[in-house]
């Protein structure tokens, strides 16, 4: 396909993406790092954390979605309080999209369970550089050169409840609906559901396997499922498959080190149906966890 009409394509898709029904950036490792999307995560597991998620999504060719994410957190108060920071980057076509979020969480934890209850708050930037697109017709209307800009406030919040062999999360990561700025092709932000789920099956030493599920709801839209099933060798190599929707297959492994030092890789594919072929994104994942107070200690965690 021609590279103008790739170029039109990511303009649809952008213009759709900031209509009534945005998407938020899709990751695929959700399961290993649920603040992304819900604030409770923080400081859930009484360790010091910093994950890094880089996803390049459509990479056959140029000017496809890129999105990343760092989160960092760490428990306080001896477990009771956890703190959360996310920075994220997401670029597709001629939009830009950047978040700076803070997340609290209270604990309330028993000798099998922990409950946590989380908030968070920040800033979103969405912008679109129309100096960015090159045009067979340079003074189409619909495309003038320069760049709009709009900065939105945000609050979100988020539940979590967590065992040695279970996790299960609600969140709403953006509770306020945005609407777009008179005379800016920048619109409306409807607020997106998370809801996420993971059990721990343990075979026989040395073998784990992990499913789980990622349900994104939003109004105006049909909703999002992501099936997962991992499993755990020898207490150091994950691996895995997965479908998100039945449409887009992938397979996703990750390597522990000492328990704290973790490196993963996601590579996935559009379903044959796709006018556009199978179009391959990878997904790289870095995450170290650290001990920075007394309470907190590094161990081998799966949630």
């Amino acid at each position: 396909m021609p590279y103008r009409n790739w170029i039109i394509i990511l303009v649809l898709i952008s213009n759709a993406l900031t209509s009534n029904a945005q998407q938020d950036p899709v990751v695929s490792q959700y399961m290993f790092n649920p603040l992304t999307f819900n604030p409770s995560y923080a400081g859930i597991n009484n360790v010091a954390n910093v994950n890094l998620n880089s996803r390049f999504q459509w990479t056959s060719f140029e000017g496809s979605p890129t999105t990343y994410n760092l989160t960092a957190s760490t428990s306080l108060v001896n477990g009771k309080v956890g703190l959360g920071v996310l920075l994220l980057n997401d670029n597709i076509g001629i939009s830009n999209t950047s978040e700076v979020q803070m997340s609290y969480a209270y604990k309330i934890s028993s000798t099998h369970y922990t409950f946590s209850f989380g908030l968070q708050t920040g800033y979103i930037s969405y912008q679109k550089n129309f100096e960015d697109l090159n045009l067979s017709v340079a003074d189409d209307p619909l495309f003038q050169p320069g760049s709009e800009k709009v900065n939105k406030f945000n609050v979100g919040a988020g539940i979590s409840l967590m065992a040695d062999n279970f996790f299960i999360g609600l969140s709403v990561p953006k509770l306020i609906n945005s609407t777009g700025e008179e005379g800016v092709d920048i619109q409306t932000y409807e607020r997106h559901f998370y809801l996420i789920g993971a059990y721990l099956f343990d075979f026989k030493p040395g073998l784990k396997m992990k499913p789980s599920v990622l349900v994104r709801g939003v109004a105006g839209a049909p909703p999002s499922v992501d099936l997962n099933v991992s499993f755990l060798i020898n207490s150091q190599f994950w691996a895995g498959a997965f479908t998100r929707n039945f449409g887009t297959f992938g397979l996703m492994a990750q390597f522990d080190y000492l328990d704290a030092y973790k490196i993963g890789y996601s590579f996935e594919i559009l379903g044959n149906s796709f006018i556009g072929g199978t179009l391959p994104t990878h997904e790289v994942m870095l995450s170290v966890d650290f001990a920075l107070f007394n309470h907190q200690d590094v161990y081998k965690r799966f949630f």
